[in-house]
């Protein structure tokens, strides 16, 4: 695999040393021109504007002409640009990872261990990111944990989308973009000042796209919206207030087959609908060999939000209230039968906080509530073995106070603190139904609270004007909670903690021209939330949730950008990363009902070591069924699911100016990942060999505004999965009980296309 990397990072090289042979060629020598510096790059991770390169986060940054180049339109393309990022959908479910920590849930209860905030407002659904990464000013991703300033469900790291805000110059943009697949994008923004102290902005996007997999799935049919007004009476005042509409509308998302020991479709991006020829017998669709072309994917979300900022002399008060409104409905064939859910979510929040950004002291400390109403109804059918419906409400409520400061000891050093108390408060209602196997009805109820103190320390040291020295200690934590399917006290988990430490430096050399960031970073994961199929005491599987006792990562990050003239841009980002379960060890029944339907139950079927069956007969719950025994699975020793070992990226570009004719733009990137495993079974089938996928564009913009851009992404057509599961029944159904049955979800083959774009 490494011969293979070192061979199309070759193949990148020769077509960037060709570029730029043939762009000294064709420019003229600039010896007496000083080289163009890298520009600044300012976030507001840490609640208040700064330079990444002054910033002892670990971020990555991503620009909202990036983001248009890199065709990132909805969350999971985000995977395809930042290093050690992965981003699948589950159904309608966002599963986002970063370095191995996410969540493998896709019902209501699902949350995510990265955060998605856009503006300042936590998105607590991840069916609610969706299309709106258009009209972004930029996207900062946060990597590791992010308890003190971003509290619940960040433990693993945030992405933070910041829409571009209006100003009182009157601009805007219209670019259409049309490519293979039949897709057809629009997006539009305009904004200015309607009077002194008033300016709005309204961005529109359209999306439309074929599936890329065979039957239709995986396509693309959506419109998003936002309307910003600005109001800045006086100098001291300014308050922005953002609604957005988005709608999906489109088949929705499907997985393909991969298998060891049974058939398989000869097209990688076969989709589910192919019918029981091509995928004995894995497809429970009702009604038997039934197209299962009719998936659909439906997600409304409504959003209204606000952010007073008022200067008070000593220090800035930012009060931000927000309101978002979900609405989920999708039928899916996704883990390889029939599954149908419609799900709402009303979520209402309000952040209150003082800062200052002083030139010996900064610092901010504030308060925070959060409160969701959640309903969850779904039906899963996967004929002759299994029927069920889950109606599950859910209610939570957390509250927060948090506060951090930097210090400057010296000119050069300082130091930095932080501490969070976050207190959650979860309740489950509703109940579980199953038909097949055996009729049966299950109290989902519970009621539980989750107390959390986080914390960040370090320092920060200049060692000269352009370069930086930080070490930092940070922890993080996700909530705890409950899944359906389970009674009481059985059907709730503990919540999740993570401590990172990292160690790293900001650079720049040579006149600006160079920039080479560098990290280390080791953490440890406590009581990690993990989804795994099992069975039930209604005698169905299901995913069950359970903590996975400690983990342990570590690795370095690498990220160089280089400008060696005006018209040259070199980029690399790499990472290494290790992972490793400490301690992974749960226990799953083996029920008996099911030995009337299938005839016989093989072993789980898990790449992890089995433990001795233990015989099982007690059910206080559900008194028809029995089982035969439990049966424990330790997973200790393998590594993190979705934390490929090496993940990066590396581009080049050069521009070429036309007098009177505007400039061309060459680009060529190729991104990078070893093997991974995709879901907590740990199966052959279930791991990703790794890929290089290549991306090149072409650009003529004229000084006018107008630009021309040909584009290709994934050139060489790589079979790239980000996600998936075992097939459910797979151990029971297949021959010989193969545990090897698998459904995967995969990226787009190659696509191509053009862009044209108007700015004024």
């Amino acid at each position: 695999m490494m011969t293979r990397y070192l061979a199309a990072a070759g193949s990148v090289t020769l077509a960037m040393t060709g570029a730029q042979s043939l762009a000294q060629a064709q420019t003229p020598a600039h010896d007496d021109q000083p080289r163009a510096q890298i520009q600044e790059i300012v976030v507001t991770a840490s609640r208040r504007e700064q330079s990444v390169q002054t910033s002892s986060l670990s971020i990555a940054v991503l620009g909202g002409e990036s983001l248009a180049e890199a065709g990132v339109t909805q969350a999971v393309d985000l995977g395809t640009v930042v290093p050690g990022l992965t981003v699948s959908l589950g159904g309608g479910i966002n599963q986002t990872y970063l370095r191995g920590v996410g969540s493998f849930a896709t019902d209501a209860s699902a949350e995510s261990a990265i955060a998605y905030n856009i503006n300042g407002v936590y998105i607590s659904r991840p069916s609610g990111v969706g299309p709106i990464f258009f009209d972004l000013e930029r996207v900062e991703v946060l990597k590791g944990p992010q308890g003190t300033l971003y509290g619940r469900n960040a433990s693993g790291g945030a992405i933070n989308l910041i829409a571009r805000r209006p100003t009182h110059e009157t601009t805007g943009e219209v670019a259409i973009d049309v490519g293979n697949f039949d897709m057809r994008r629009v997006s539009a923004a305009i904004g200015g000042g309607l009077t002194e102290t008033l300016a709005l902005r309204a961005a529109l996007q359209y999306n439309e796209r074929d599936g890329y997999l065979s039957d239709g799935y995986n396509d693309q049919d959506s419109i998003a919206g936002r309307l910003s007004a600005l109001w800045e009476p006086n100098e001291a005042v300014s308050l922005l207030v953002t609604g957005e509409y988005v709608d999906v509308d489109s088949q929705g998302e499907a997985t393909v087959k991969r298998s060891s020991l049974t058939p398989t479709p000869d097209d990688a991006w076969a989709g589910p609908s192919l019918g029981m020829d091509q995928q004995p017998p894995t497809a429970f669709i009702p009604g038997g060999t039934r197209i299962a072309d009719d998936g659909f994917n439906a997600i409304r979300v409504r959003a209204l939000s606000a952010q007073l900022d008022v200067d008070v002399g000593f220090a800035t008060l930012t009060f931000i209230p927000a309101y978002r409104d979900t609405e989920v409905d999708y039928l899916t064939y996704t883990p390889g039968f029939y599954f149908q859910t419609a799900e709402t979510s009303e979520q209402q929040s309000y952040e209150l906080r003082l800062g200052n950004d002083g030139a010996t002291l900064k610092w901010v400390a504030g308060l925070y509530y959060f409160d969701e109403d959640q309903t969850q109804l779904y039906n899963l059918q996967a004929r002759p073995i299994q029927e069920s419906t889950v109606d599950t409400p859910i209610f939570t409520r957390s509250y927060a106070a948090f506060g951090e400061a930097t210090y400057s000891l010296t000119d050069t050093l300082r130091v930095i603190g932080g501490l969070r108390w976050s207190r959650d408060e979860k309740r489950q209602a509703g109940f579980t139904q199953a038909v097949l196997p055996t009729q049966a009805v299950i109290d989902n109820s519970g009621e539980r609270d989750f107390d959390n103190v986080s914390w960040r320390a370090g320092f920060e040291y200049d060692l000269t004007a352009d370069s930086m020295l930080f070490l930092t200690a940070a922890t993080g934590f996700k909530a705890g909670g409950f899944f359906p399917s389970v009674p009481a006290p059985d059907n709730s988990f503990e919540q999740e903690e993570l401590t990172a430490f990292t160690l790293g430096a900001r650079n720049r050399f040579l006149e600006r021209t160079l920039q080479l960031n560098l990290e280390g970073f080791y953490w440890r994961y406590d009581d990690k939330q993990e989804r795994f199929l099992g069975a039930t005491p209604a005698g169905t599987t299901g995913l069950l949730t359970t903590n996975a006792g400690k983990a342990t990562l570590y690795g370095a990050n690498v990220d160089l950008v280089y400008r060696p003239t005006p018209y040259d841009t070199l980029r690399l980002a790499a990472e290494y990363l290790h992972t490793e379960y400490d301690s992974f060890v749960y226990d799953v029944y083996n029920p008996s009902v099911t030995a009337p339907v299938l005839n016989s139950y093989p072993p789980e079927a898990t790449g992890c070591a089995l433990g001795q069956p233990v015989p099982y007969t007690a059910n206080d719950f559900v008194p028809a069924l029995q089982y035969d025994s439990t049966q424990s699975i330790d997973c200790s020793g393998m590594s993190l699911v979705r934390a490929p070992e090496w993940t990066g990226t590396a581009g080049y570009e050069r521009t070429f100016d036309l007098p009177r004719h505007g400039t061309l733009v060459f680009g060529i990137d190729a991104q990078f990942s070893s093997s991974q495993y995709l879901s907590p079974d740990f199966i052959d089938s279930g791991k990703d060999d790794g890929y290089i996928a290549l991306n090149a564009n072409f650009g003529w913009r004229l000084e006018n505004g107008v630009s021309l851009t040909l584009w290709g992404r994934n050139l060489t057509d790589e079979e790239i999965y980000t996600g998936g599961g075992r097939y459910a029944f797979s151990r029971a159904v297949q021959a010989g009980g193969d545990p090897t049955l698998f459904y995967a979800n995969i990226r787009a083959p190659r696509t191509y296309g053009v862009t044209v774009r108007v700015d004024f």
